[in-house]
């Protein structure tokens, strides 16, 4: 007689922003825990509120502008802003002319609340586990875990992630989970399981492989080579969620296989940190099994690359491979910067690795160089003077603002010149606000640069 198994309900909770672009966003981590879970005897189902193809949702919002390449918009519905119930916070944002929060529509993005809810209450499940993201993306994340609660009292919410590992207090006592799980989650879950009398599984899930068989990987799937980063930037906190490793490229390009046959699935986005960081070992094996297979893939990068890792051998076979466009962590021209912050590249080579990403076919808008702007203390005159040097190049500026993140080594500098009690509320982290504004760099100046990098 077969045993009923446990079941694990794994949610990727709606969005709540003033914009919200799918730029190959998927729940990788929450599938992974889930491929781990199955692998130890449990049932896992799947809820994704970002699902655009939602047909409850689709009969009751304006269905979203979706691209060939599997980015485009996600189901949004105009919400009341939060900003303006957080009060006195907003006097110095409008001394600086930086009121956006007051001029722009802020917006729930993800399937309607009715669809979120008939999914949750389908089937009771033994645990709830809640992906978390942005810090200031946790309206999301509390909406979830109150509906989870009010249809399955007693069922215990456990959240993990990115804002429950860099807030986990502000996670506990807001969103209100039962548990939060902070970091890498295998030991959390497998000591709660314990206490709990659930199957035990691996001691850890650092095999690479993710949950495959569910529709969110069909126009569009991820993959991670290597996980965490070895670099130490001022702005990001990664080696806070993880650290280092090397993953294994066969397990990878298994992956790509599986979905390529069962789905169709050609467009795939690496979510690496440092894609190429000891590319002999892993990724130059990895683009040789891709080659050599035959197989028409088209790949992105949405998180950029290192550009001193760049040579001519690496991007022809990224170009044989079927990469479409190839984006840089450039950030700034100016040394200070990057003597300040973490010295990403040689600022004497980047002209040759443009020539050689020309030279093999990536030029213009297939080239989309980063650049990270409204740091503390940063002047305007420096960003623009970095969108200048990059008009010398054939390549597409994006320019974005710093979101300050709890636990990098810029987050207390930011919590004493912003103009936003960053520490209050994860809200005022939101980049849309241009949190670090001051007379030097004003949300109007921003704007301006804005408008500097996307002319001809």
């Amino acid at each position: 007689m077969a045993i009923d198994k446990p079941l694990a309900m794994l949610i990727l909770p709606p969005i709540y922003d003033f914009a919200f672009f799918d730029l190959f966003f998927k729940p990788y981590g929450l599938l992974r825990i889930g491929k781990w879970l199955q692998d130890g005897g449990w049932d896992c189902v799947f809820i994704n509120s970002l699902d655009y193809k939602d047909e409850v949702s689709l009969g009751k919002i304006k269905a979203p502008v979706r691209h060939g390449n599997g980015t485009g918009k996600i189901f949004r519905q105009i919400v009341p802003s939060p900003f303006l119930k957080l009060g006195g916070a907003l006097d110095g944002a409008i001394m600086h002319g930086n009121i956006p929060s007051l001029k722009r529509s802020f917006a729930r993005y993800g399937i309607c609340e009715e669809s979120l809810r008939s999914k949750i209450a389908a089937k009771k499940p033994d645990i709830i586990l809640i992906s978390t993201f942005m810090t200031y993306w946790y309206m999301g994340v509390s909406e979830v875990v109150k509906i989870c609660k009010g249809i399955w009292p007693g069922v215990p919410v456990i959240a993990g992630g990115i804002y429950a590992t860099l807030l986990p207090q502000h996670c506990k006592d807001v969103a209100m989970p039962d548990h939060v799980a902070e970091g890498e989650a295998w030991d959390f879950l497998n000591n709660f399981f314990k206490s709990h009398s659930l199957p035990i599984c691996a001691p850890e899930g650092a095999g690479g492989e993710v949950l495959m068989d569910d529709p969110v990987w069909e126009d569009a799937a991820v993959v991670r080579l290597n996980s965490g980063c070895p670099m130490k930037c001022s702005y990001c906190a990664s080696s806070k969620l993880s650290s280092f490793f090397m993953g294994c490229y066969k397990t990878v390009f298994d992956q790509l296989v599986y979905l390529n046959k069962k789905y169709g699935t050609s467009n795939f986005a690496f979510y690496d940190d440092a894609l190429l960081f000891k590319k002999e070992k892993s990724f130059l094996p990895l683009l040789e099994l891709i080659i050599s297979s035959n197989i028409k893939f088209n790949f992105y990068v949405p998180n950029a690359l290192h550009i001193d890792y760049l040579d001519s051998k690496i991007v022809s076979m990224m170009k044989k491979a079927g990469f479409k466009e190839i984006r840089l962590g450039f950030e700034s021209s100016d040394p200070g910067f990057h003597e300040r912050n973490g010295k990403k590249y040689n600022a004497d080579t980047f002209p040759s690795v443009i020539e050689t990403l020309k030279s093999n076919g990536f030029y213009g808008d297939n080239v989309i160089i980063y650049m990270l702007a409204g740091l503390p203390g940063q002047y305007a005159d420096e960003v623009k003077e970095s969108v200048r040097y990059l008009k010398n190049f054939d390549v597409r500026i994006s320019v974005s603002e710093y979101s300050p993140v709890p636990g990098s080594s810029l987050w207390e500098e930011s919590v004493k010149k912003s103009i936003y009690p960053l520490g209050e509320d994860p809200l005022y982290h939101n980049n849309s606000i241009f949190p670090m504004s001051w007379e030097k760099f004003s949300y109007k100046d921003m704007q301006d640069i804005k408008v500097f990098a996307r002319s001809k």
